[in-house]
């Protein structure tokens, strides 16, 4: 069996880093079985995060850890508590509305979207995107 690769990542909140972060994310998702729609679900789900994370997060660091599983990718981003109020639109706004899309967006292209609250007001933002034709429960954790 693959064993679990795990990569911690830290980048500035800068529209220079979106494609840094996308490149690093995306370089351990091509070492699985993804297919190029699943390849493409992925690269557009990080790009979604980390230019919202950018666009609310001035001066701030964009923390987390990309884990390679042997049938999925796990993706996390760890989420200051001055941002945490970001993430808790699950429901498309109404169409002439500028923003609010990027959750409910993640919901549709990861089958595992969560959001862990920390007692210090952080969160931290978990996708989990498993290989074709594998059950769609997360199986990166015991129990899924």
């Amino acid at each position: 069996m693959t064993p679990t690769r795990e990569l911690v990542f830290s980048f500035p909140a800068t529209t220079d880093s979106i494609s840094e972060a996308r490149h690093l994310v995306m370089s351990e998702a091509e070492t699985l079985p993804f297919t190029a729609h699943e390849l493409d679900d992925i690269n557009l789900a990080v790009s979604e995060v980390f230019t919202n994370l950018v666009q609310h997060a001035s001066g701030y660091r964009i923390r987390g850890v990309c884990i390679a599983h042997p049938r999925a990718l796990e993706i996390c981003f760890d989420v200051d508590a001055a941002l945490a109020g970001h993430l808790d639109k699950t429901s498309l706004p109404a169409i002439t509305a500028f923003s609010g899309r990027g959750i409910p967006l993640l919901h549709m292209l990861m089958p595992t979207v969560e959001i862990i609250r920390h007692e210090d007001g952080s969160s931290r933002l978990r996708l989990v995107k498993p290989v074709a034709g594998e059950d769609a429960r997360d199986e990166t954790h015991p129990g899924g």
